[in-house]
């Protein structure tokens, strides 16, 4: 009873906000409220979250400077670019920018392809189970609940199983369910929960075969068509378009042979140091962005920001897959540095390539226990990293804060520790909506390349964030 009152005074507090809001406003904020609720709810419907009154000094109408590099003019932009168009044309002529220290030549830009090749996975794992799939998962909601109504409509008109008026048609009480007959052998819900189960078996099936047909049709014309197009107008070769997506989604050690560690260092331990200062820099985003939602609070609205609210929950999303494939690049790394140093024959590799207890073999065939503790180990030290970057940002991050919000320097640093906390929670271990636990289990049991494809949701149905 008391958590419907609190419902109903959350709906009222809603409603009053709304009615002060101007008509621009209003209709921002309906639009986004939607899409909010979509991606972030997956298309729940949950009403906006009542923030407090803030205090006055917590809230400032300074016009800030852009802090640095925003500052910058365009001349000293302009010097920059010309200083890197000259570096890179003398390095070309002396011949330092081709060293043949490494296999490779052009070194950094095999170093930020690869780099890019793995954020860019991150960016589209968010936009395809956070955005799309968030979408298509509300779609199919609409769909289960219209099957759900058809059946229950059916039993009704023609068993008779609930209430009807006077032209046949199923009553609804006021909260909008239908008014069934009681049934003293609770035979009737039985039956009714298997006909349901059987429509929506019958709706992912025909769902999961319209995907793969599409899926084929898709490789069929890339193969056929595009690819052929490719190699006779650019002399692309025709085997480049359908490998492509192969290539972008596993750019992990080891798939080249590499085997060399001072190679593997160069080729990916560049690489893993940039994803991180980027996992970084996202952590910090999201928080501008948290930051940034409360901005209509400020104004006296006490309702979050929708679309700053959707921003930061993507640049959540984002860090989350960039946080998980780059743990899986680093023990890719490590078992490639530990087979390398070790002898074949050395029981050490009996401990890395599979359980060394031989009822483990039997329950646990081909697994990799030692690879799963790595994974484990990598994510609990990305994350903490993370924390303790974020932590020491502060004075760095500090000025983006106050330049992009309201917030006064009393206000920013009394909600610091407040976002830091959330960040903390955030990024915990043992959360199962975190998946990691997931992951070290599939790469124990099926081994490592088990882990990878293992894409997850990070949107919410039940808590607003």
């Amino acid at each position: 009873m008391a958590d419907v009152v609190h419902e109903d005074q959350h709906a009222r507090g809603w409603n009053n906000d709304v009615a002060r809001m101007p008509p621009e406003l209003h209709s921002y904020f309906e639009y986004w409220h939607h899409w909010y609720n979509i991606v972030v709810h997956r298309g729940a419907n949950v009403l906006p979250r009542v923030t407090p009154q803030y205090p006055v000094d917590f809230v400032s109408d300074d016009i800030r400077s852009p802090p640095y590099p925003q500052d910058i003019s365009e001349t000293w932009y302009c010097a920059a670019l010309i200083a890197l168009i000259l570096a890179i044309q003398h390095g070309a002529e002396k011949g330092w920018l081709f060293e043949t220290a490494f296999p490779y030549p052009l070194w950094a830009g095999r170093v930020f392809g690869r780099t890019l090749l793995t954020v860019g996975a991150a960016v589209l794992s968010t936009l395809s189970f956070e955005v799309i799939g968030s979408f298509l998962s509300s779609r199919f909601l609409a769909a289960t609940t219209r099957i759900e109504d058809w059946v229950s409509s059916l039993l009704i008109k023609h068993l008779r199983w609930g209430e009807v008026d006077e032209n046949g048609e199923p009553q609804r009480d006021e909260d909008d369910d239908f008014i069934w007959v009681i049934d003293p052998t609770n035979q009737r819900e039985s039956i009714r929960d298997a006909l349901q189960g059987l429509m929506f078996f019958a709706l992912d099936y025909f769902a999961t075969s319209f995907l793969e047909m599409s899926n084929q049709i898709i490789r069929l014309l890339v193969e056929r068509v595009i690819s052929p197009v490719l190699y006779f107008l650019f002399s692309i070769p025709v085997s480049f378009v359908p490998n492509l997506l192969s290539w972008l989604f596993l750019p992990t050690p080891g798939s080249d042979g590499i085997r060399d560690p001072r190679t593997l260092w160069h080729e990916y331990g560049m690489s893993v140091l940039i994803q991180f200062w980027l996992l970084v820099l996202l952590w910090l985003l999201e928080i501008l962005y948290i930051a940034k939602a409360d901005r209509l609070a400020m104004a006296g609205l006490r309702v979050i920001d929708p679309l700053m609210t959707i921003k930061w929950h993507l640049f959540r999303a984002t860090a989350m897959h960039l946080l998980a494939y780059t743990a899986y690049q680093l023990v890719c790394g490590c078992m490639v540095l530990l087979k390398s140093g070790l002898p074949q024959d050395s029981r050490y590799i009996i401990i890395i390539d599979g359980p060394a207890v031989p009822f483990l073999r039997k329950i646990i065939p081909n697994g990799k226990i030692f690879a799963a503790a790595l994974l484990f180990f990598f994510h609990w030290l990305l994350r903490a990293a993370s924390i303790l970057s974020v932590r020491l940002a502060k004075r760095f991050w500090m000025p983006y804060i106050l330049w992009q919000t309201r917030y006064s320097i009393e206000g920013a640093d009394r909600f610091w520790p407040l976002w830091i906390a959330a960040l903390v929670e955030d990024l915990t271990l043992l959360d199962p909506k975190k998946r990691v636990t997931s992951r070290v289990a599939m790469t124990a049991i099926f081994g490592l390349r088990s882990s990878w494809p293992a894409r997850f949701h990070l949107s919410n149905v039940v808590e607003d964030e």
